[in-house]
């Protein structure tokens, strides 16, 4: 009898494997925030499919796609070697056949590889985790590992929700329906990522978390703002909040914005957003922090908005945000006379991802930096730029176009005539780090991060209280002999003095040249000997430099002091040429000084005050003097407490003041009155003249004047169908704090029914006069001394010398 011979495998057989392999694990949708590990040499596996599902999820996480290298099976199907490499790993094709198509491989050594033992496990023989191309988690969805459609979506098209059509074979679906499928499969589409729209993406448990993180700090500080965005169903659309100190350094870095959207743009599993500042140290300081659904203008407009009303309505003088279309328009509709730019780090790193994959991708870079930031006037950039795209066959590239459309945005030589007090990128090797840095990881959820916001922020805080020692105690050494180092050493603080000395050390890689004299006004060319990124390369550069001998006006081409507030080694140079000693005081700015604080306050006019003190001291600070506050605006005394409040905030900011000098400060606990509150149907009725609810209070004007906001603020109704937790400069307290609640008034809009709050605009604003409770006159707080004896407070003493200087007679003594 003849014994027939096994078969070979069939193509077909290994094609099925190899699709098995490439195709995606529909768990891997539902396992997405599971920490498992990272490859290493000696891990084992029961068979392929694990190796497989792992290292597609590991490579989902870090951001890279996957491929299959080599494999080797047995007859009966067993896997006996396995290699997984990143979807970039070999050599890109340069034959002139291929020129044509875009290659997007760049011989990636990241790989892993697993072989079967005698024990009939699979163990990892190799794992190289180091790749030569950046990798983004933010973009993996449009890898060809994960084009798939996600579970949210293929529930959708079964049960008819949002983009739901019939399944058919797609070469028997009409055309239009055919690419709309294709889009919602593939695309960006309106379904994006295929998260519901309009719906802030939150964890079990993140709700409570929130009320509760909101309830604490507004126990601790009564200036904490808070707003929250419901949609018509009562879930959470857009969340927004800012802590005292946040709205209290407002008042003095209000020059230059950054609106962060970089945890949103990388799809962090928090979709937080962050308004950060720089203060007189050039370090960051936070000016609120925001949870939100989407990035679509509306949200944006929201946000904005919400952000300006916690400000007062004070707008900035310019704002950095990230390059995306909703945030243009949101700028340019709320706050239209802004100054606006987009981060010029942001847009750089996105060139690496959007054209990273192009086989001439190290020209095109060098190319494009050379225009960016080599580009001294705009006629150089236009010419640099046609460069980039006619030689490399970019014109159809839609991202690149988008880019030039808006160059007046982004591009330094564009936007350089506007002070960014160093807050984007202009250097190739400066970097952006987000404020949380260290904090806020791709995977962190809101209650974890809610959890270390307070420890974030004492640690920012910490540094700016080292940063304060090191300018009033130290000295750092001088690096030349020129007197403009000594004049500014005494007058800016520490860091910024540094980058000063940075542009004293270089004026020695300068050439000054005397080119042209008009009358005071002479022109120089400045040729500065710049090093290559590699250290031991050179280039010269010419730079053009103007000086009005009689104004003491000075223009370098480069724009380095209109940007960064820094003069540039270019200008110092010549300065240096022409025998100027000291730098013009309209060259020196109050932004960088030491005691830019108390300058700042000396100068603002006597219209609000805004304590500055020490973390430690600054929720019991804020508790005394708001009950300072709320008892001045209901009582002629108005203007002397206004007064004494301005003495201190100068005596507190100034540099020769001491830990030792400061008032102690005693713990009192503050007597507690009937608070001022009324319901909100009260407060109704008293605005519409209706008194049935048999509350008089003191006779009100028949027209409330509403405090006014710039142009392109906060408008009345800023959130629709939102809920505002604490409006600006309205505190809200809870507690043992209502027995300082100042009274609110909540101006009803017209057409709506003042009954109906549920979701109808409210925007409160403060009425000093009503329902105000008379205080007993003899009812004073009592402090009580170390002997035991009783004291009279101090704020009594001040009533009663004012009260004589008018003309009134004081109290009669006991």
């Amino acid at each position: 009898m003849e014994v027939e011979e096994p078969l070979p495998p069939s193509k077909n057989a290994r094609r099925a494997r190899r699709r098995d392999l490439n195709a995606l694990d529909p768990s891997m949708e539902e396992s997405d925030g599971e920490d498992i590990g990272v490859p290493e040499v000696g891990m084992v596996f029961n068979n392929h499919t694990e190796v497989n599902r792992f290292y597609r999820k590991y490579a989902r996480r870090v951001g890279f796609g996957v491929s299959v290298r080599r494999s080797s099976f047995s007859q009966e199907g067993t896997c006996l070697y396995l290699e997984l490499m990143c979807c970039k790993g070999g050599r890109p094709r340069y034959e002139p056949k291929f020129r044509k198509r875009a290659s997007s491989t760049t011989n990636c050594p990241a790989k892993i590889r697993v072989k079967l033992w005698g024990d009939k496990l699979l163990h990892v023989e190799l794992a190289i985790l180091d790749h030569n191309h950046p990798v983004s988690p933010a973009m993996a969805r449009f890898l060809n590992s994960y084009k798939q459609l996600s579970g949210p979506a293929k529930r959708r098209l079964r049960m008819g929700g949002p983009g739901a059509m019939p399944v058919e074979e797609p070469s028997k679906m009409p055309m239009d329906k055919l690419e709309e499928l294709q889009e919602l499969l593939f695309g960006e589409s309106k379904h994006h990522s295929f998260v519901e729209r309009g719906r802030l993406k939150i964890q079990p448990g993140d709700s409570e978390s929130l009320r509760l993180f909101f309830t604490r700090m507004q126990a601790k500080n009564a200036n904490f703002f808070n707003v929250i965005d419901f949609d018509d169903e009562g879930c959470i659309r857009n969340v927004f909040w800012a802590d005292a100190r946040s709205r209290a350094m407002y008042e003095y870095y209000s020059d230059v914005i950054t609106l962060d959207t970089s945890y949103v743009v990388s799809k962090y599993d928090m979709p937080l957003v962050t308004f950060t500042g720089v203060n007189h140290h050039g370090q960051s300081v936070l000016m609120g922090c925001a949870l939100i659904s989407d990035e679509t203008a509306e949200t944006y407009s929201w946000l904005l908005k919400a952000w300006i009303a916690c400000m007062s309505g004070n707008l900035p003088k310019a704002i950095v945000t990230d390059y995306c279309r909703g945030i243009q328009s949101a700028v340019s509709e709320v706050i239209p006379g802004v100054r606006h730019r987009m981060c010029l780090f942001q847009i750089m790193r996105k060139a690496a991802e959007r054209l990273g994959g192009l086989s001439e991708y190290r020209a095109i870079n060098k190319v494009m930096h050379k225009a960016v930031y080599d580009s001294l006037t705009v006629d150089e950039f236009e010419r640099e730029w046609n460069n980039l795209i006619t030689f490399n066959g970019l014109q159809g590239n839609d991202w690149l176009r988008s880019l030039y459309e808006c160059r007046s945005s982004w591009v330094p030589v564009f936007i350089k005539d506007t002070c960014w007090a160093g807050m984007s990128a202009t250097q190739r090797n400066e970097t952006i780090t987000p404020f949380f840095d260290g904090y806020v990881d791709l995977k962190t959820t809101l209650k974890q991060f809610l959890g270390k916001y307070e420890m974030a922020l004492q640690s920012k805080y910490e540094k700016e209280a080292q940063a304060d020692f090191e300018t009033f105690h130290k000295q750092r050494p001088p690096v030349s002999k020129f007197y403009m180092e000594e004049q500014l050493s005494k007058v800016y603080t520490h860091n910024m003095f540094k980058k000063f000395q940075d542009e004293i050390e270089a004026i020695m890689y300068c050439h000054v040249s005397l080119i042209d004299v008009n009358g005071p006004v002479s022109t120089f060319n400045v040729k500065e000997c710049i090093f290559l990124e590699d250290g031991k390369r050179t280039m010269s550069k010419i730079f053009a430099v103007t000086y009005n001998a009689e104004e003491k006006d000075m223009t370098c081409i480069c724009g380095g002091f209109q940007f960064s507030g820094i003069l540039c080694r270019h200008n110092l140079s010549m300065l240096k040429f022409q025998l100027v000693r000291e730098i013009p005081q309209k060259y020196i700015l109050d932004r960088w000084k030491k005691d830019y604080r108390q300058l700042h306050v000396m100068g603002r006019p006597p219209s609000d005050l805004v304590p500055n003190n020490r973390v430690d001291r600054y929720d019991y600070l804020s508790m005394r003097c708001l009950q300072l506050v709320d008892s001045a605006v209901l009582s002629d005394k108005y203007r002397l407490a206004l007064r004494l409040v301005r003495e201190m905030e100068k005596f507190l900011l100034n540099s020769n003041t001491h830990d030792d000098t400061q008032p102690r400060i005693k713990s009192r606990i503050p007597k507690v009155n009937k608070p001022n509150t009324v319901s909100g149907q009260n407060v109704v009725g008293a605005i519409t003249g209706n008194r049935s609810d048999g509350v008089k209070g003191p006779e009100a004007p028949a027209v409330m004047q509403v405090p006014q906001i710039q142009k392109g603020g906060a408008e009345k109704g800023i959130i629709p169908a939102g809920y505002i937790g604490v409006p600006a400069n309205v505190q809200q307290f809870i507690g043992n704090q209502a027995a300082i609640r100042p009274s609110i008034v909540y101006m009803v809009p017209s057409g709506v029914d003042p009954h109906a709050f549920g979701n109808g605009v409210l925007m409160p604003v403060m009425y000093q006069q009503m329902f105000q409770v008379p205080q007993k006159p003899n009812d004073p707080m009592q402090d009580t001394s170390a002997n035991g004896k009783k004291k009279r407070p101090r704020g009594q003493k001040l009533a009663e010398t004012s009260q004589q200087s008018n003309g009134t007679p004081g109290p009669a003594s006991g």
